[in-house]
């Protein structure tokens, strides 16, 4: 018992030393533990006993470890920046880098699992005095449990939301706002606008990071500071703080999807008005480059819905490169990327229209190096290299485009996407006594050099933007404000400290960009199977998953029988979470709805025929607790037409059908050969 209580120490034991993870975390973890084993041993059935205990164990391992890495990552516990980033598509790009750390949480969890179903199996157990305390300690350890209290305050917030009707009230000038700009100078300048990766002000700190940035210091002495800018809810990661920044609102979901699979959606955000939009429409052209895949996070999605005609990322981007090696396992280095961007800034500078260029580094998301970079200090800490890499890549990007004969013309932007998430230098971030703020400058061409320390948030950086550049902004830019003219539009309303308590307003506001209303209508729906795109309702679903790969998402649309509006959307990206039941379970679940369901026939269990390959993806639709539904495997294109859709919808509950599938469905865990068509 030992042995085991102590492989399940390991991972908060090492969490609190290498993070600031709470100390009472160990502990939870050996009380709930020494009540989860003892508790057990009441269970009679000596079978049942060992198969409940380790899944029951599994689950709050897996928890355990997702709560360190967590800390490990952004030094903080779960959050909607942690679950945006569990997701195939950006795991898959970490696990060379986290493979030691995963080989040892595997053998900690197997070694685990091992040692203690042996202490179980021993009946002596039964007859220990502490066999009393078990319900109280496990009671005990679950309620001190720090990754069960972060699960708890997550849940909370996102059920904080309030109803759609209501979510107005505080802000009746965003419902149906329209935003228009014009422009009061007389020429546009060109824009250039640097996010960079979690650059945020603490890392100026010369009492805890000395000659950090030095370089970058300069530059912001030159420029126009604002440097009061905290970052905003739903903005904690890179989409987000994207999103936040041009359109000035938080990162939301729709249909229940949730932010990792937003991808599926051909609209990003439709009901937003950005930056990109506005800047577009007067005449500007809009060039993105990243060094990361832009499919990633939905990004590309994002940026193509508003306002960016040219979007250049890793495939471009390493086409130019020399050495085809040189790049690390989330892209390409930073120094390819601004000799890039310095080519594109001069070949749209001749062009003569104006453009904005945005440019996203990449380095310093987890400590990566460009080789043309010197390290920080003795090198030691592998993320400050990377961060003081930016301090000589950026302000060199810079100087080249103001040695330039276009220089006059062009105002350039710095601002961090969001504040550091890495493990790496958190102890450091918090021995600063700085308040925590966003990095946001603006150089102009003279280096006039300004500070405005008016309180603002994400949500404020697109409207300074183009208060700066010269445009009178009619309608409201979301939840943001010029800080060129005062606080920003949150803190102004509700105060600096305070404007958190609006946090499930903003989220709700944030959900009705989505456009949900997706109703079926006489075009019925359409799957193009050369390019796995589902048209249906005048809409357009990516079914790739995660919209990052030629691999379909097993994907389920729920529909009301009566208005055909679609309710819900769950996808299983690479069959990530599938099981043979997972979507049985959730079609009688909805018996009653009208539902398409798209995924391998073993998935579908008594909602197709076992006869075809198991492998072969198939359609389910109708109601699930009908025996009137259409199905078959898809070979080539398919099309429902809206007579059948409405035939379907019409269908009458089937006493007869609805057991027999229910009792397919029990029969599974015993059955699984059979299920998969063999």
């Amino acid at each position: 018992m030992i042995g085991a209580i102590f492989l399940a120490l390991l991972i908060p034991l090492v969490g609190t030393i290498i993070t600031d993870a709470p100390v009472v975390w160990p502990i939870s973890v050996v009380i709930y533990n020494l009540g989860l084993l003892y508790s057990f041993t009441l269970v009679p059935q000596k079978i049942l006993k060992m198969i409940l205990y380790n899944i029951i164990a599994t689950i709050l391992f897996v928890v355990e470890s997702s709560f360190f890495f967590s800390y490990y990552l952004q030094n903080t516990g779960f959050n909607e920046a942690f679950f945006y980033h569990i997701r195939p598509d950006l795991i898959h790009a970490g696990l060379k880098e986290y493979s030691p750390i995963l080989i040892g949480m595997f053998t900690c969890l197997f070694g685990f699992l091992a040692m203690s179903t042996f202490t179980l199996a021993n009946e002596k157990l039964r007859k220990g005095w502490m066999l009393r305390w078990t319900l109280p300690l496990l009671a005990l350890g679950i309620f001190i449990s720090p990754p069960a209290k972060a699960l708890v305050m997550y849940g909370k917030n996102l059920t904080l939301i309030t109803n759609r009707n209501d979510v107005f009230e505080n802000f009746p000038e965003l419902k149906g706002t329209k935003v228009t700009v014009q422009f009061s100078k007389s020429k546009r300048p060109n824009i250039v606008l640097v996010y960079a990766e979690s650059l945020e002000q603490r890392f100026f700190d010369e009492t805890i990071f000395p000659d950090l940035l030095p370089n970058l210091k300069r530059l912001r002495e030159r420029s126009i500071d604002f440097s009061n800018v905290a970052q905003g809810v739903g903005a904690g990661w890179t989409i987000g703080g994207i999103v936040a920044s041009q359109c000035g609102y938080p990162l939301t979901a729709s249909h229940d999807v949730g932010p990792n699979g937003l991808s599926i959606f051909d609209r990003f955000l439709p009901g937003a008005t950005c930056l990109g939009d506005l800047l577009r429409k007067d005449g500007y052209r809009l060039t993105f480059i990243g060094g990361a895949d832009v499919r990633f996070a939905g990004k590309g999605n994002f940026l193509k819905s508003h306002g960016y005609k040219e979007v250049l990322d890793l495939d471009d981007l390493a086409g130019s490169l020399a050495d085809k090696s040189y790049f690390h396992g989330w892209g390409i280095y930073d120094d390819t990327l601004f000799d890039y961007a310095t080519d594109k800034f001069l070949t749209m500078s001749r062009e003569g229209a104006p453009f904005l260029l945005t440019l996203l580094t990449l380095d310093s998301h987890n400590g990566f190096m460009s080789d043309s970079c010197k390290i920080y200090g003795s090198g030691d800490n592998t993320y400050l290299n990377s961060i003081h890499c930016s301090d000589q890549l950026i302000p060199r990007f810079i100087e080249q485009i103001r040695s330039s004969p276009f220089s006059e013309n062009t105002i350039i932007i710095v601002l961090s996407d969001h504040l550091a998430l890495s493990q790496k230098a958190s102890s450091l971030l918090e021995a600063s006594q700085m308040p925590r703020r966003l990095t946001f400058f603006v150089n102009t061409p003279n280096g006039k050099k300004e500070e405005n320390i008016n309180p603002g948030l994400h949500y404020d950086i697109a409207p300074t933007i183009m208060d700066f550049v010269g445009y009178k902004i009619r309608g409201q830019v979301g939840f943001g404000a010029p800080l060129t003219r005062g606080p920003g539009y949150l803190p102004s309303r509700f105060g600096e400290d305070e404007w958190e308590k609006q946090s499930a307003n903003l989220i709700a506001i944030g959900n009705t960009l989505w456009d949900n209303d997706v109703t079926l209508d006489q075009n019925g729906i359409n799957l193009d199977d050369s390019i796995f795109s589902l048209a249906m309702g005048g809409r357009e679903f990516n079914l790739r998953s995660w919209g990052a790969t030629d691999v379909p998402a097993s994907t389920l649309f729920i529909f009301d029988a009566k208005s055909l509006k679609l309710e819900k959307i769950k996808t299983y990206a690479f069959d990530k979470g599938l099981t043979v039941e997972t979507l049985s379970k959730e079609l009688l679940e909805h018996r009653e709805k009208l539902v398409l369901v798209i995924s391998r026939i073993k998935y579908l269990p008594r909602f197709s025929e076992p006869r075809f390959n198991p492998n072969q993806w198939a359609f389910f639709f109708g109601k699930p607790g009908s025996n009137s539904f259409s199905w078959g495997p898809i070979t080539g294109d398919i099309i429902i037409s809206f007579d059948l859709i409405r035939k379907l919808s019409q269908s009458k509950m089937d006493d007869i059908i609805i057991p027999e599938r229910e009792k397919v469905l029990k029969s599974i865990p015993g059955n699984k050969t059979a299920m998969q068509g063999k």
